[in-house]
C-alpha cells in the first residue's frame, strides 16, 4: 500500500522538480540515476529493505557489534560506540531496546576483557572503553540520574549548605589559615615564618588540633554517605548491577587463580570509583543539585566533597594512609572499617537478576510485536557503519554461511558519494528506519514451530475461558454444548468487528495476529488446534501422552509473570514523570538563565551608552552622512541602482531610539524620504563574531560591518 501511495505522489511532479531535471539535462547528468533510498523504484526498495535486514540483525545479535568495536581501530571504538552504536538501539528509550542493548554491553565487556585485560588489575588502572560507556549511559539516561540523585543528592546539599565546614586536612593550608586568623583577631604581623615545609607545620599544635577535629567531622559524613549508599543498593539502576555481575563472572572466569578480593575491587571500582565518585566531586556537572542561574559552586564546597569522595575511594579500595602522612593515621581505622562493608555492598550489588528473568523477553519475543521497531539514523551513520562492516566481515563472522554476510551480499558496495542522498536530506540528518527480520517467516506459515507454539497457547487459552475438563486432552475431544457454541460465536463476531475497525493497513501487516477468521466454531477451533499441536509433535515441542503439558506450563509461567508486566509498565509511567519534571525544572533554569543573561547584556549596552557625555537638551542622538562620506569612509560599500557619481545626493541619518542598542536608519535621496529601518547593534556584533564582513540593508544598501560597529562605537559610544 505504501508503494501505491509513492507512486500516485511521484506522479503529482512539482515545478521544482522540472526545473531540476532540465539542469541536470543541460549538464548532461542522467535524470533517473538512483538518488538513494528516497528513489522510488526497484532498486532503492532493495536497498531500503536490505539495510533494514542490515540494521535489525546488528540489533538483535550483539556478537556482531561487540567483536567490531575491538576489530576497528581504537582511536574511532568510543566515538562509534557513544554516536552509531546508541543510535542502533535507540539510546535504550524503551523496554526492548534497553534489553538489547544490555546485551550488547554485555558481549562487548566479555570481547574487551579477553582481548585487552591482562590481569585484575587492569579494570581498575586502565581505562576499560566499555565500563566507560556503559558508566556514562546509566549515569545519565533513561531517568538513572534521578536515583544518583535521591541516593546522593540530599547528603550533598547537606554538606553544601554547611557554610561552616571546612575540610581541610592540608597542613600548609591549615598552618596559613592559622597565621591569617591570629593576625586578623590581633592586627598584628606574626613572628612565625610563612613559608614552611609539611612536617614544620605539624609541628604547631593548633595545626594538629585543628587537622584532628576536622577528621572527626569528616569520618562522621564518611560512615554517613557510606550508609546512604550501602542501604540503596535497590535503587541502582539494574543495568549496572548487571554489568557488575557479569563483570565478576568474566574476571573470575579469565583470572580463575585470583583472590576474591581482588575481583571485588575491579567490582568496586566500577561501582563507586566510576560511577559514584565523580557525581559526589563535581554534582553540577551532573545535575545532581540544582544551583540558581548565574551562581556556580564554591572552591571550599568543592574541596569538601573532594575530602569526602577521596576518603570513601580510600576506603573502596582499602588504600590506608602510610608513614608519609602520619597525620591522617587517624583516618585508617575509619577506612579499615568501611572496607569491610563496601565488600559486602559490592557482592550484594553484583548479584542480580539474569536480562531475560528481569526484561521477560528470550529472542522469541519479537514474534509477538504488534509494531517493527524504528530506530533515527542519519545517511553518515548508515554509510559508514557499512563501510566498517565490509572492512572488518571476517572478523566478526563465523563461517559462509553467517548471515550478516548474505545481507552485505545483498547491500553491494557502500553507496558512492553522488549517488548516496539518503532520503534526499542532508547526510548528517536523520530519518526513521523501520526494521525487519529477513528470516521471518509469516505466522501463517506453520514450519516456524516457535511462533505455532506461541500461537497455539493463545487458541488454548480461547478455548479453556469457555470449555474446561479434566485435562486438555479431554476437552479438545469432548464436544462444546450450546452455550458454550454460543458464547465462542459471540467472542468470534467481537473480533471479526474488531478487525474490520482497524483502519491503517500497515498496523494490520505489522501485527502478527493469533485470531484466525475461519475458526468460526469452536469445533473449527479445536481441529485448528489439534492440527498445530501435531506439527509441534514432531518437532518434540508438547507430549501427547502428558495431556500436552508443555502448551499448559507456558501459559502458566505468561499468567504468573503478568505482575512483571505490570511492575514494569508502573516503572516506565514513574521514569517518563520524573523525566517530564527534570525537563520542567531544566526549562525553568534555561528561562532563568537566559533572563540572567538578557539583563547582563542590557547592563552592558548601558554602560557604552554612559560612557560619552551627554550635552544638555540633547533628547536623541543623530550621526547624518551624506552616502559619499560614508563611501570614502569605506562604511558604505555599495547602493544597488545608484551609481557611485550620484552619491552626493544620498543622505544617511542614524539615530538612537528608546530602546538600548537599536538605532534607526533614514535616508533621503533628491529631496525624496526613503523607508526608515531598525538597526540592532548586538545583531552587528554577531555577524562580526561569525567572521561576516558585509551586510546588506533591505536588500539594496551593502555596508561594512566592522567599519560601521566603528563609527557607531564613535558616534553614539564614545568609543575610539
Amino acid at each position: 500500500m505504501d508503494i501505491k501511495i509513492g507512486l500516485l505522489v511521484k506522479n503529482r511532479l512539482t515545478l521544482q522538480d522540472v526545473v531540476t531535471a532540465s539542469k541536470r539535462l543541460k549538464k548532461g547528468r542522467d535524470v533517473t540515476k538512483n538518488r538513494g533510498l528516497k528513489e522510488l523504484s526497484k532498486e532503492s526498495r532493495e536497498m531500503l529493505e536490505s539495510y533494514q535486514h542490515l540494521f535489525y540483525l546488528l540489533q538483535t545479535n550483539p556478537s556482531y557489534l561487540a567483536k567490531l568495536l575491538f576489530s576497528m581501530p581504537q582511536n574511532n571504538c568510543t566515538k562509534f560506540m557513544e554516536t552509531v552504536v546508541l543510535t542502533i538501539y535507540n539510546y535504550g528509550t524503551n523496554t526492548r531496546e534497553e534489553c538489547l542493548l544490555l546485551r550488547l554491553f554485555r558481549h562487548a565487556l566479555r570481547e574487551e576483557i579477553q582481548r585487552k585485560v591482562d590481569k585484575v588489575q587492569d579494570i581498575s588502572t586502565g581505562s576499560p572503553t566499555v565500563i566507560k560507556i556503559v558508566v556514562g549511559y546509566y549515569r545519565g539516561a533513561q531517568g538513572n540520574q534521578n536515583s544518583l540523585k535521591s541516593l546522593l543528592g540530599p547528603l550533598i546539599e547537606q554538606v553544601m549548605e554547611d557554610k561552616e565546614l571546612n575540610m581541610n586536612i592540608h597542613p600548609l593550608e591549615v598552618y596559613k589559615a592559622w597565621i591569617s586568623k591570629m593576625e586578623s583577631e590581633t592586627g598584628e604581623a606574626t613572628k612565625l615564618p610563612y613559608d614552611v615545609t609539611p612536617q614544620q607545620a605539624l609541628k604547631h599544635k593548633e595545626v594538629t588540633d585543628e587537622i584532628e577535629n576536622t577528621i572527626k567531622k569528616l569520618v562522621a559524613i564518611i560512615q554517613s554517605f557510606q550508609e546512604k549508599i550501602i542501604s540503596s543498593v535497590d535503587k541502582m539502576p539494574y543495568g549496572i548491577r548487571y554489568i557488575a555481575m557479569c563483570l565478576r563472572k568474566d574476571l573470575k572466569e579469565k583470572f580463575p587463580e585470583s583472590s576474591e578480593e581482588e575481583i571485588m575491587k575491579a567490582v568496586g571500582n566500577l561501582l563507586y570509583y566510576r560511577y559514584m565518585n565523580p557525581v559526589i566531586t563535581a554534582p553540577d556537572s551532573f545535575e545532581i543539585v540544582d544551583l540558581e542561574a548565574g551562581k556556580t559552586m564554591t572552591n571550599v564546597q568543592r574541596r569538601n566533597l573532594g575530602s569526602i569522595a577521596k576518603i570513601l575511594q580510600h576506603a573502596a579500595s582499602f588504600k590506608i594512609f602510610d608513614s608519609d602522612a602520619k597525620y591522617l593515621a587517624s583516618l585508617n581505622a575509619c577506612i579499615k572499617s568501611a572496607y569491610i562493608k563496601f565488600m559486602e555492598f559490592f557482592a550484594t550489588a553484583s548479584n542480580t537478576d539474569e536480562i531475560e528473568e528481569h526484561f521477560n523477553m528470550d529472542e522469541f519475543s519479537d514474534v509477538t510485536m504488534l509494531n517493527k521497531p524504528k530506530i533515527f539514523i542519519s545517511p553518515n551513520e548508515i554509510c559508514s557503519t557499512h563501510k566498517l562492516l565490509l572492512d572488518h566481515q571476517h572478523e566478526i563472522t563465523e563461517g559462509e554461511s553467517d548471515p550478516l554476510l548474505e545481507v552485505l551480499s545483498a547491500l553491494g558496495p557502500v553507496p558512492e558519494e553522488e549517488n548516496d542522498q539518503m532520503l534526499g536530506g542532508e547526510k548528517s540528518t536523520e530519518f526513521g528506519l523501520v526494521l525487519t527480520n529477513k528470516w521471518e517467516l509469516n505466522m501463517s506459515d506453520e514450519s516456524n514451530t516457535q511462533a505455532l507454539f506461541s500461537k497455539t497457547k493463545y487458541l488454548v487459552v480461547d478455548l479453556l475461558r469457555i470449555q474446561r475438563g479434566e485435562s486438555l486432552t479431554s476437552v479438545l475431544h469432548t464436544g462444546a454444548n450450546k452455550q458454550q457454541q454460543e458464547l465462542y460465536r459471540a467472542i468470534h463476531s467481537r473480533r471479526m468487528a474488531e478487525q474490520r475497525g482497524q483502519e491503517e493497513e500497515e498496523d494490520k501487516n505489522a501485527k502478527l495476529s493469533v485470531f484466525d477468521p475461519n475458526d468460526t466454531t469452536i469445533d473449527k477451533l479445536k481441529q485448528h488446534i489439534l492440527k498445530n499441536l501435531s506439527i509441534l509433535e514432531v518437532h518434540k515441542m508438547v507430549t501427547p501422552t502428558e495431556d500436552y503439558q508443555e502448551i499448559l506450563t507456558s501459559i502458566a509461567r505468561d499468567i504468573c509473570n503478568q505482575r512483571k508486566y505490570r511492575q514494569r509498565r508502573k516503572q516506565d509511567l514513574r521514569m517518563m514523570a520524573a523525566t517530564m519534571d527534570r525537563m520542567n525544572k531544566k526549562k525553568k533554569y534555561y528561562g532563568e538563565a537566559v533572563t540572567y543573561y538578557q539583563e547582563y547584556v542590557k547592563a552592558c549596552v548601558n554602560n557604552l551608552n554612559k560612557g560619552k557625555k551627554q550635552r544638555k537638551g540633547d533628547k536623541k542622538k543623530t550621526a547624518k552622512y551624506t552616502a559619499q562620506k560614508l563611501f570614502d569612509k569605506k562604511v558604505l560599500v555599495g547602493i544597488d541602482d545608484v551609481h557611485p557619481s550620484t552619491f552626493k545626493a544620498v543622505t544617511i541619518e542614524f539615530s538612537s531610539t528608546d530602546e538600548v542598542g537599536v538605532f534607526e536608519v533614514s535616508g533621503k535621496l533628491g529631496g525624496l524620504n526613503l523607508e526608515k529601518i531598525n538597526l540592532v547593534f548586538e545583531d552587528l556584533l554577531q555577524l562580526q563574531y561569525e567572521g561576516i564582513s558585509t551586510l546588506k540593508i533591505e536588500d539594496k544598501v551593502t555596508v561594512n560591518v566592522n567599519l560601521l560597529i566603528f563609527l557607531l562605537n564613535k558616534k553614539f559610544y564614545g568609543v575610539e
